[in-house]
C-alpha cells in the first residue's frame, strides 16, 4: 500500500475487489431556491465552474475568478456551513447543472456522496454507498459525475439527480481523482484513472468507457502495467496533448517504481517514462501540473511534478526529458514527503510542501520564495484573483487556511486552527468564493464581504 499520511484508515484497510451495494439515499428537487443569478454579491456571469481536483485537465489549480483578491481577501467569511460525516480527506468540486440551473458542490464523507447547491440548503442528492471508499476527487463532465473508490470500482452518476448511470470494477483499489475526455475519437467519453494492487494482484492505469460511449458504457478501453516495477498508481492523472498532436495521460507511480510516466490516451502505449528516485517510498503521488506547448518558450510543453524525494522535477512534456530539477528543504514529516500538487500561472509555479509553500520561477526552477516553513501541505493550493491582485488559497495539516499575496508570499488573510481540525481537502474556487472540506468532514464556503 502506499505511504501516505499515517492517519488516513481507509488506505490501511482496503476492501478490494468487494461488490458494492450502493443506494440512492435521496433525490429531488434542491431544498434551496433555484440560482438567483448573483453569488456573494458577484455577477453570476464573472463565475467559472470548478468540475474536478484542481480545476481542469492539466491540474493547474487556477481559476480566472476575481472575487477574491488582495483587496478583499481579509473580509473572507464562511458564509455556510455542512456537516458531511466524521472524516473527509477529499476536496469538493463545483459544476453547474444545467437541469436544475444552478450550480452543485460534489463533496465526499465515509460513505457518502453529497451535492449541495453553492448557496446552501438542503442537498439536492446525497447518493450512499459500501464495500470501499472515496479517497479523492470526484470528477464533473457533460452532466455525469466520476468516482472510484477503493473497492475497485469506478462510478458514473447522473450529475443533477445522483441516478446510477454504469460502473465499472477494476478489480484494485482506486485512490486518485479521474479526468474525463469527451474529444478524442467522437465516441463518447473515456474515464482515465490508476489502480493499486488490490485482490487483482496488480497496479494499472486504465482507460474505460463512459456513459453513453459507442464502444459501451462503463467497459475496458485499455489497460496499462507496463510499469518497470509492479505497483500501479495512486495519484491523480492528468490530459495534455504534447506537440506533436498525440494525447497523453501522465500520472505518477507507486514505489518503488518511483517514476513518471505519460501514455497515448487513445491507446496506452507507453510513450515515455522518467525515473525520479531508486529509494524505497519515494514514489511520485502528487498529480502532474501541466504548461501545454508554446508557453513559457517551451516548444514541447512542460510536466511539473514533485515527488515524494522532496524535489520538484520539471519534464519535457513531448520527450520526458528533464528540463530542471529543485530540491525542496526537508521538512518534519519525512516519513510522508511531499503529496500534494503544484500550482501554475504564468511564469510562475507554486509549490506545497511539508516544509511550507513555495514559488519557483517555473522557466528556470529558481526559488522566487518561500514562505510558512512550520506548516505542513498536504493539500494542493488554488489560484484566483484579478491581475495585478492575484492570490494563492492553500490549506495546511495543522487547520490553516491562508490567503497569500502571490508576488511575495505575504499572508494576507489565515483562518486559525479550531475544532474542525486540519485539511486533506483542496480548495475549490468557483461561484464567487471557494469550497473546502475539513478531515473532521465539515463543508464550508468561504467568500469575502467587501
Amino acid at each position: 500500500m502506499p505511504k501516505l499520511i499515517p492517519v488516513r484508515p481507509a488506505l490501511v484497510a482496503v476492501a478490494a475487489g468487494a461488490a458494492m451495494a450502493a443506494v440512492l439515499a435521496s433525490a429531488g428537487p434542491v431544498g434551496a431556491a433555484v440560482h438567483p443569478g448573483k453569488v456573494h454579491g458577484a455577477a453570476a456571469s464573472s463565475f467559472t465552474d470548478w468540475p474536478m481536483f484542481r480545476g481542469n485537465d492539466q491540474r493547474n489549480g487556477y481559476s480566472p475568478e476575481t472575487a477574491i483578491s488582495t483587496a478583499t481577501a481579509s473580509s473572507l467569511t464562511a458564509t455556510w456551513t455542512k456537516t458531511l460525516g466524521n472524516q473527509s480527506y477529499t476536496s469538493p468540486v463545483v459544476a453547474t447543472s444545467a437541469t436544475l440551473n444552478e450550480a452543485l458542490v460534489y463533496a465526499d464523507a465515509n460513505n457518502k456522496l453529497f451535492a449541495y447547491p453553492v448557496t446552501g440548503g438542503k442537498a439536492a442528492w446525497i447518493y450512499t454507498y459500501t464495500g470501499g471508499t472515496v479517497e479523492d476527487s470526484p470528477t464533473v463532465s457533460d452532466g455525469v459525475v466520476y468516482f472510484g473508490l477503493t473497492d475497485g470500482t469506478m462510478y458514473a452518476l447522473d450529475a443533477s439527480t445522483g441516478a446510477v448511470l454504469c460502473s465499472f470494477d477494476t478489480g484494485d483499489p482506486i485512490l486518485g481523482s479521474p479526468v474525463v475526455v469527451s474529444d478524442l475519437d467522437g465516441s463518447g467519453p473515456v474515464i482515465y484513472d490508476g489502480t493499486i494492487p488490490g485482490d487483482a494482484g496488480e497496479g494499472s492505469e486504465w482507460a474505460i468507457y463512459g456513459p453513453g460511449n459507442t464502444h459501451g458504457s462503463c467497459t475496458k478501453d485499455w489497460q496499462f502495467t507496463d510499469f518497470a516495477t509492479p505497483g500501479g498508481s495512486w495519484a491523480s492523472p492528468a490530459y495534455a496533448t504534447d506537440a506533436t498532436g498525440e494525447p497523453l495521460i501522465v500520472f505518477g507511480s507507486k514505489d518503488t517504481d518511483d517514476s513518471v510516466y505519460a501514455v497515448d490516451a487513445s491507446t496506452g502505449a507507453l510513450v515515455w517514462s522518467y525515473k525520479t528516485s531508486d529509494v524505497d517510498e519515494n514514489d511520485v503521488g502528487a498529480p502532474p501540473d501541466i504548461s501545454l506547448p508554446g508557453n513559457n518558450g517551451f516548444a514541447g510543453g512542460v510536466v511539473y511534478v514533485t515527488g515524494k524525494d522532496k524535489t520538484v522535477y520539471a519534464l519535457d512534456l513531448t520527450t520526458g526529458a528533464l528540463i530542471w530539477s529543485y530540491a525542496l528543504t526537508a521538512g518534519s514529516n519525512v516519513s510522508v514527503g511531499d503529496v500534494a500538487g503544484a500550482s501554475l500561472y504564468g511564469k510562475v509555479l507554486y509549490v506545497p510542501s511539508d516544509d511550507g509553500m513555495y514559488a519557483l520561477n517555473a522557466i528556470t526552477g529558481k526559488l522566487i520564495w518561500h514562505v510558512l516553513p512550520k506548516s505542513t501541505f498536504y493539500s494542493s493550493p488554488s489560484i484566483t484573483g484579478p491581475a495585478g491582485g492575484r492570490v494563492l488559497v492553500a490549506a495546511d495539516i495543522e487547520g490553516h487556511i491562508y490567503v497569500l499575496n502571490v508576488t511575495n508570499g505575504k499572508t494576507l488573510w489565515v483562518k486559525e486552527p479550531n475544532s474542525s481540525g486540519g485539511f486533506y481537502s483542496s480548495p475549490a474556487i468557483s461561484q464567487g468564493g471557494f469550497f473546502i472540506a475539513s478531515f473532521n468532514g465539515v463543508l464550508r464556503d468561504y467568500a469575502p464581504t467587501s
